[in-house]
């Protein structure tokens, strides 16, 4: 695998890193808070859940912007068949990928607002 950075977004690591970095931030957000709970009942250890929220927030949030970005250097339409077109329709399913999977990271990480320390 080569990273491939002058080629993006046509090639390389960045374009895969755009297209998946929201779903496996929302899959650490899920396993990391739940292997947390026991570190915050025990110490009162909050602080990382909101540290966890915005790590993995701000991940899917950068993916939504490389997906942009492929998204724009698509010039042809997605039915099109050619290279342009390919990444039109790969950044629109990064946008939509991403998009979700940050809905989902702020929505289950909303809960912390609303749940007194110490419970």
């Amino acid at each position: 695998m080569s990273l491939r950075l002058r080629g993006f977004p046509d090639h390389g690591f960045l374009l895969w890193f755009a297209l998946s970095v929201g779903l496996v931030a929302w899959v650490a957000h899920l396993l990391f808070m739940a292997a947390a709970v026991g570190l915050v009942r025990d110490d009162g250890a909050f602080w990382v859940f909101h540290v966890a929220n915005a790590v993995c927030a701000v991940l899917a949030a950068l993916g939504l912007a490389l997906s942009w970005l492929v998204y724009r250097a698509g010039t042809d339409p997605e039915d099109a068949g050619s290279a342009a077109g390919r990444l039109r329709f790969l950044g629109a399913l990064g946008l939509l990928l991403n998009g979700i999977n940050l809905l989902l990271i702020v929505t289950e990480g909303a809960y912390i607002f609303f749940i007194p320390v110490g419970r």
